[in-house]
Formats: structure tokens, sequence, C-alpha cells
């Protein structure tokens, strides 16, 4: 294989035959410059015949970054993940990855300017938690790209994301829980509220309720699926994990507020009478149509502020279920299989802040058993 050195200026580059062009048969060659000796000029050339010689060397390709980010989401991505999981992570690529990197090409990308795409995002408020779920969208084009050998080098082992900061938690307490039941009780959104507060079901579970999946005679709510609001539309589909998929008992007062809801969709189905959507939704529109979250969040917010009480986010009454059972003695076991926990340790990492009081709480009790001669137990 032919390759020579010379001196262009003060730098050294070198040329190589690389073979032939198959569609033309012409010699091809490559060239490089810009090494500050001849010794290194020497290095590179010899590796480069190393890799041609092997039959591992491939022409890198030009592509921007926004033509194959764009191309491989719909044409691949699409069809291993959930719709609303593509759906997300495109918006993720569309309002800040292709900003900053789209008219780039893809070999002209390196650690260093990721690092400064995060210092950008940090600058602008961003969570750290969204930051790192950028880098992982990131660190997958890539690897596609190094993979589809459009990416000369595999850079995205020397990124690294920023920390994933703690977010603090929010919770009230049972007295600022009542006042907003009672303040939202004559709004449709009540039973909405109610039943995150006394369940700690996510958002999009309750909205993905439907009447099959509650059986008053059981007194059980099965959880099965959860709403996810999508370009097209709306989009019932299974929880993202299997211990997502579980089942809450329900109490009198609970099954007291899902036969009243029941009764008012019953009248407003006659109400509107073929035009009526018959979703079968145990929480819906007056017509029948979806429950919008954003909706169920906007309605919530109103009704802090009408009650003047702490700002809290719709996720936040589920957080406040959790802290509650937790401060009762309620077993995490069992608080981790109600909130559809995967794992124990989630839901003591998530609510470590109860935790002191919790071990507080439990050397005194242990003291008092020891000194009754009888186990004393508060805990479920």
């Amino acid at each position: 294989m032919k390759g020579y050195i010379r001196k262009r200026g003060t730098k050294w580059a070198y040329t190589v035959d690389i073979g032939k062009d198959p569609l033309t048969g012409k010699r091809k060659q490559k060239s490089r410059s810009g090494f500050k000796t001849k010794k290194e000029a020497q290095a590179a050339l010899a590796e480069l015949v190393n890799t041609v010689e092997k039959g591992n060397y491939h022409e890198p390709q030009k592509r921007r970054f926004k033509e194959f980010a764009i191309e491989y989401f719909e044409n691949s991505y699409k069809n291993k993940v959930k719709k609303s999981s593509y759906e997300t992570d495109f918006h993720v690529i569309n309002t800040h990855l292709i900003p900053f990197f789209g008219e780039m090409d893809l070999n002209d990308i390196d650690q260093f300017l990721i690092h400064k795409f995060y210092s950008q995002k940090i600058e602008q408020g961003l969570s750290s938690a969204y930051i790192h779920k950028m880098h992982n969208i990131i660190s997958l084009l890539l690897q596609v790209a190094h993979k589809w050998e459009i990416l000369r080098k595999d850079i995205i082992g020397m990124v690294e994301p920023p920390r994933v900061v703690k977010k603090e938690i929010n919770v009230w307490n049972i007295e600022q829980i009542n006042t907003l039941l009672e303040i939202a009780k004559h709004s449709r959104y009540f039973p909405i509220f109610y039943l995150a507060a006394y369940t700690g079901m996510r958002k999009g579970e309750i909205l993905g309720l439907t009447w099959n999946d509650v059986d008053f005679d059981e007194k059980m709510i099965y959880i099965k699926r959860t709403l996810y609001k999508v370009k097209s539309g709306y989009l019932l589909q299974e929880p993202k994990t299997q211990s997502s998929n579980r089942s809450i008992y329900m109490d009198d007062d609970i099954i007291k507020v899902l036969k009243n809801q029941k009764e008012m969709q019953d009248e407003e189905r006659m109400k509107y009478d073929g035009v009526y959507k018959e979703h079968q939704m145990v929480f819906a529109q007056e017509t029948g149509e979806f429950v919008s979250p954003s909706s169920a969040n906007t309605m919530l917010g109103r009704f802090v502020v009408r009650a003047g009480l702490p700002p809290i986010r719709f996720h936040d009454l589920r957080h406040t279920h959790a802290t509650i059972l937790l401060q009762m003695g309620v077993n995490p076991k069992i608080v981790a299989e109600r909130l559809g926990h995967s794992s124990v340790h989630t839901t003591l990492d998530t609510y470590s802040h109860v935790l002191p009081g919790m071990k507080k709480e439990l050397s005194e009790l242990f003291s008092l058993a020891m000194k009754s001669g009888q186990i004393v137990s508060k805990g479920v």
C-alpha cells in the first residue's frame, strides 16, 4: 500500500492509497494534515495502513445531526418503544438537541461540545434529571451512529452527565389535604383529587381507570393502564413497569365517592344522548371525552390558591399519601406495593425524610415493650 509523508508549512501531513472506488474503478486516496512532528504523522499513517490492510477501514459518511436523529427516531426507535416514550423523547430532540447540534456534522461533535451543551441547559434552569434524560438520548444517538460506521470515534464514554440532584418533596399534612377536598367538594375534579390523596395513585393511572377496573363487590381498584396525552389525541397504555399493575383496596368512603361519580356520569350520558363518547372512563368530561392531564394540574392549582394552601404539584398528593402512611407506622413494603414501586428501596430512598422520626419512635416502642413485657406494635 502506497503512502508518503510531506511537510506543509510548519505542519506535517500524510497521503495514502486506500484502494479503488468500486463504482468508478479509480484510485482512492486519504490525506490528513496538521501534525506537529514528522513522527506523529508517520504513526498516524501506520495506524491507518494497518486498519485498511485488515479490512476494517470504512470511509466516514457526512451526516448532519438533525438528519440522522430524525431518521433514526422515525424509522427505528419508534418501532422499539411505547408510543408515549417515543413522543416524549422526540420532543426532547426537537426542543433541545436539534437547536444546538442540528446543523453540525456528527463527526464534528466531541465531548467538549456536549459538556458545553449541558452547562447551557443548567444555566437555563432545567433540572438535572431532565438534562440526564437528554444525556441518555445523546448517548443512544451517538452509539448507534458509531455502530453504523457513520461516526468515526465512540466519544460517549468520554462524556460525563451532570449529577442528578434529588428534588425536595413537597407534602401536606392531613389538615391541609382535608382543606383542599372541602374547597373542591362541588367540583367535578373533586373525586380525582380524592382518589389521589386517598390511594396514592399516579395522575395518569387515575385518569386511565375504566369502570371495568372498579369492583365494588370486592372493594378493589385494579390498575392496568395509564392515560397519556399524545399528538394524535389520547392514549391508554400499559404501565411502564410490571409492579405498576396492581390492585388497591377501597374503603367505604372511597366507594361512596366513586358511586356518586358513576351516578353523575349516568345523568350526563342521558343528557348528552347521541353525542356522548362511550369510553367507559371513570373520569370523563361531560360528553364522555377523556380528561386532559394538564387540566387536572390547572384545576388543582386553582383550588390550592383559593384555599390559601402552600403550592403543591399533582404528583405531590401521591407523596403526601405515602408520607402519611409511613408516619402512621405502616410497613414500607406494604407502602411500596400500594404505590407500585418495583422495590422497597425506591420507597425508602424517596421518603427518607420520614425515616428519622420513624427511627425515634421505633426505639421508644422497643423500650416500652421491654419494660411492659409485651410486644407493642403501631405499624400495619
